[in-house]
């Protein structure tokens, strides 16, 4: 019996998603998907990075210099990046809201950019593709930026113009 390598596997699991999802749905979601997962792991990192920072005191200071790893402690981050990722976050926004805001900027984009290429071609979009569009962009609207938009709505900016 043959051994396959999993790298074998994995590239031909990859064209057959590709070619079923363009079949199918019209597109090639695998990667807008993928990019998504990049962009939201970069981020992760960062704020990991960031409480890290908050936490860089004593012990945990010194086992990160042995590492050779310089974390700055929080006096020495920019006041504006300490509040964007603390509880309360900086003017009411937090990291995680800027991400979610620009992972919908990064589909919205992709799709419209997707519907001028295929107008182009003289072709029309499916309305599964839309549908798929809208999914994505609804899970992240849902899971991240309604918790921005009641933010904003509670800042009632409405009354300062008055």
């Amino acid at each position: 019996m043959a051994i396959i390598p999993a790298s074998m596997l994995a590239q031909q699991g990859t064209k057959q998603a590709r070619k079923a999802s363009t079949q199918y749905l019209g597109f090639d979601f695998i990667p807008l998907i993928s990019s998504l997962l990049v962009f939201y792991s970069i981020a992760f990192v960062i704020a990991k990075f960031m409480q890290a920072s908050q936490l860089a005191t004593g012990g945990f200071s010194a086992l990160a210099n042995l590492f050779g790893f310089s974390v700055p402690s929080q006096n020495e981050m920019p006041n504006v990046w300490t509040k964007l990722f603390s509880e309360t976050g900086y003017q009411g926004f937090k990291f995680w809201d800027i991400i979610n805001v620009l992972s919908v900027l990064i589909i919205i984009a992709t799709a419209i950019n997707f519907q001028n290429t295929t107008e182009a071609n003289g072709n029309k979009v499916q309305p599964i593709t839309w549908a798929i569009f809208s999914l994505l962009a609804g899970f992240i609207i849902l899971t991240g930026v309604s918790k921005l938009v009641v933010k904003l709505q509670e800042r009632k900016f409405q009354s300062d113009f008055k």
